[in-house]
């Protein structure tokens, strides 16, 4: 009776840890009762549900029975409910990702169990424990805070990856061949499993990708629209000008007269610096990004210089990261300036990577300040919910392989704080 209750404890708190792996922790409320709360259902549910005494019945789940999971997961709801205190949606995918988490533990941890061909009593200790130990190395990842993430906002695809996961693994429990050959139909049951979340996965980011370019081109466009227009007015009025260079030339009494009539009228007819550079981007998202946030500069008096060359679009990061980048830096930049300040932006190709660059006038930093800009939660400021631009940016940079610039430089006779990324 107490190796029962043992085994049954010990798989109530791994089922309240896949829980708090995928619905957070509530501060103020102790687990460790929830765990007592599983490991009576379980209990419950394999003294009266159950027909076998052997525990290597219950080295997978806590229960034999593929009907008896049911009486498992449909209590469990409504605990998750009361529990943590999420939306109905994302309790019930919630507990569909715990209970296939569960599964994934355990049986990676007794495919190594069966390897090792350890004893039958060491097996059943051995498996769940090994699990929590699994557990414990996931969480240290960021994997679950990932996915607990997702599972909030509704993610279809991490959805259907937990309800195809928890399918094919209660397929494998249920048509186990014995504890000597369970691992070898784990393996190719689990290399099925591994292609078809794969694909959900592959086939999600790339939704989700033309969903962030669909949103950043209804944006941005309309400023691309605006900067083309600037550049079409500025046409007419050269071509207006030109007429009328060639009438005054015509009419001109002298050669003289005729130099001071064209420079009159060429005066102030060329583009300007900063939207020769935006046309020379290769991407419309971009420039028209880069437009509305010089126009803001504009309205609190600062100047933007920038510099592009290179491409942004032939590179390993996505154009929606490059976007949230450049709006980062350019934010950071523009918050740290004052009228007249100087912003100096810049790209540029750099041995088969493109070299990006935010500059702004900042007192100088010790290397200590210019590490700890990108740890989580950073902010000269002190209102709640900042702090994570440059911590993303660091996150996306490092995501694609990439390194991060940050240095003090001296540039207009000032210190400037120098921040950017090189992308292959």
């Amino acid at each position: 009776m107490g190796g029962l209750f043992a085994q049954c404890l010990l798989d109530g708190l791994l089922l309240t840890l896949c829980g708090v792996g995928f619905f957070g922790r509530k501060r103020g409320r102790w687990d460790l009762l929830l765990s007592l709360v599983y490991a009576v259902l379980c209990y419950v549910l394999r003294m009266y549900f159950c027909n076998s005494d052997n525990p290597m019945d219950y080295i997978l789940l806590p229960v034999n029975h593929l009907l008896v999971v049911v009486l498992l997961l449909v209590p469990t709801m409504p605990v998750n409910s009361g529990w943590f205190r999420v939306g109905e949606r994302t309790i019930f995918w919630g507990t569909m990702a715990q209970f296939a988490l569960y599964l994934l533990l355990r049986e990676s941890c007794l495919m190594l169990l069966a390897v090792m061909e350890l004893k039958e009593i060491a097996a059943v200790y051995g498996a769940r424990v090994l699990s929590m130990l699994l557990w414990v190395a996931l969480a240290s990842s960021g994997l679950f805070r990932w996915l607990r993430d997702r599972l909030a906002e509704g993610d279809i695809a991490v959805e259907a990856v937990s309800c195809a996961t928890l399918l094919i693994l209660l397929l494998l429990w249920q048509f186990q061949m014995g504890w000597n050959g369970l691992w070898l139909g784990a393996v190719a049951l689990l290399a099925a499993l591994l292609v078809l979340d794969g694909g959900l996965l592959l086939w999600e980011q790339r939704r989700i990708r033309e969903q962030q370019r669909t949103r950043l081109l209804e944006q941005y466009l309309p400023m691309v629209e605006e900067l083309v227009e600037s550049v079409r007015a500025r046409q007419h009025e050269f071509n207006n000008r030109m007429m009328a260079v060639s009438a005054a030339v015509s009419t001109a009494d002298s050669l003289e007269d005729a130099q001071r009539a064209v420079t009159a009228l060429t005066g102030g007819i060329a583009l300007n610096r900063v939207d020769r550079e935006l046309l020379k981007c290769d991407s419309k998202v971009i420039s028209g990004m880069l437009f509305g946030k010089i126009k803001q500069a504009e309205l609190r008096h600062i100047k933007v210089e920038i510099d592009l060359s290179g491409s942004f679009l032939r590179r390993s990061l996505p154009e929606s990261d490059w976007v949230e980048i450049i709006g980062v830096l350019l934010d950071n930049a523009l918050e740290a300036s004052a009228p007249d300040d100087m912003i100096y932006l810049r790209s540029e190709d750099q041995d088969g990577a493109l070299r990006f660059t935010v500059s702004n006038p900042c007192p100088p930093k010790s290397n200590t300040e210019l590490a700890e800009m990108f740890r989580r939660g950073w902010s000269t400021k002190a209102e709640q919910g900042r702090g994570y631009g440059l911590f993303n940016v660091r996150q996306m940079v490092e995501r694609r392989g990439g390194r991060l610039v940050v240095r003090n430089e001296d540039m207009d006779e000032r210190n400037y704080l120098t921040i950017g990324a090189i992308i292959l």
